[in-house]
C-alpha cells in the first residue's frame, strides 16, 4: 500500500521543467502557452531565440522562465564555447587557445 501511494504520488509531481518551440516572437509553446516568458541567461548575453527553436522552460517561485534553447551538436569539445547567431555570425573559443571569428583565427597569444 504504502509503495503505491508514492508510486502514484511521484507520477502526479509536476516536471521541473519541460521542452517548449517558439512560435513566435516570445511566445513559446509546450504543455502549455507562454507569453512574455523573462529569458535568462549569463550577465552581459542578450538573445531572442528563432522561431521553431527549442526552448527549456522552468517553473521559478516568480513564475515561469526560459533558461535558453536546445542546440545541435556544434562538434565542440569538453571546456570549449560557442557563441552564434541564426544569420551565420560565429565566435568559436578553443581549447588550444585559438578564437574563430566567422572562420577567420586568430592565433593563440603565446607565453613568456
Amino acid at each position: 500500500m504504502w509503495l503505491s501511494q508514492q508510486m502514484i504520488s511521484a507520477q502526479q509531481q509536476p516536471p521541473a521543467g519541460q521542452v517548449a518551440e517558439v512560435t513566435g516572437g516570445s511566445v513559446m509553446q509546450g504543455m502549455n502557452e507562454y507569453r512574455g516568458l523573462p529569458l535568462l541567461s549569463p550577465w552581459g548575453i542578450a538573445y531572442l531565440p528563432p522561431s521553431s527553436a527549442r526552448t527549456v522552460v522552468i517553473g521559478t517561485d516568480a513564475g515561469s522562465a526560459c533558461i535558453g534553447a536546445v542546440c545541435g551538436d556544434r562538434g565542440l569539445a569538453p571546456g570549449e564555447l560557442m557563441l552564434f547567431s541564426s544569420g551565420g555570425a560565429c565566435i568559436y573559443l578553443k581549447n588550444s587557445g585559438e578564437v574563430v571569428i566567422n572562420g577567420q583565427v586568430i592565433a593563440a597569444k603565446k607565453e613568456g
